[in-house]
């Protein structure tokens, strides 16, 4: 069984990895729909900035719940069927311009991302959403998944298989 400690550090490093996320969100009907963004992680949370004309954003705004998952490329996979992933349950939020959050965020997405963000924030129809992991999964290889609570990585439980076998491509 993996540790909550072993667990929280192979997950953080894995997302230090990433620039950006794929999203799945949902309509007001429940039609799936799936994009990425770029992506920042501070303070246990995750912040994209996205555009309101996107249908993730309006996704966002009928229903607030996103799913993140960061992946493992393909090329750097020794199986494909076992790649590196950490899928999140998140609940979404804006946050206006005004707020706190916004003046700590942006300055982190241009120091991250580079002058195009001085570029989208002067646009009006971009927004910043918080996203806050509820749940989330952890696999690494065949028999090797973990399912957890929150980004403090809560309840750590082994998913089932053989953790014992070594046919994954960590």
């Amino acid at each position: 069984m993996i540790s909550r400690k072993e667990l929280a550090d192979q997950c953080l490093e894995f997302i230090c990895q990433f620039d950006s996320v794929l999203i799945g969100t949902s309509d007001s009907t429940g039609e799936p729909d799936l994009s990425y963004s770029p992506v920042i992680y501070h303070n246990s949370m995750f912040y994209i900035l996205i555009s309101q004309l996107s249908a993730h954003t309006r996704h966002l705004y009928q229903r607030p719940t996103a799913a993140l998952l960061f992946i493992q490329d393909e090329r750097d996979s020794e199986q494909i069927y076992a790649r590196r992933r950490l899928s999140l349950s998140c609940s979404a939020q804006p946050c206006t311009r005004d707020d706190q959050t916004w003046q700590t965020l942006i300055p982190l997405f241009r120091s991250h991302f580079g002058p195009i963000i001085d570029t989208l924030t002067g646009l009006n129809d971009f927004v910043l959403f918080q996203l806050q992991p509820s749940q989330g999964r952890w696999v690494t290889g065949f028999g090797r998944a973990y399912g957890f609570s929150g980004m403090d990585f809560r309840e750590p439980e082994h998913l089932g298989g053989s953790s014992a076998d070594n046919t994954s491509s960590s």
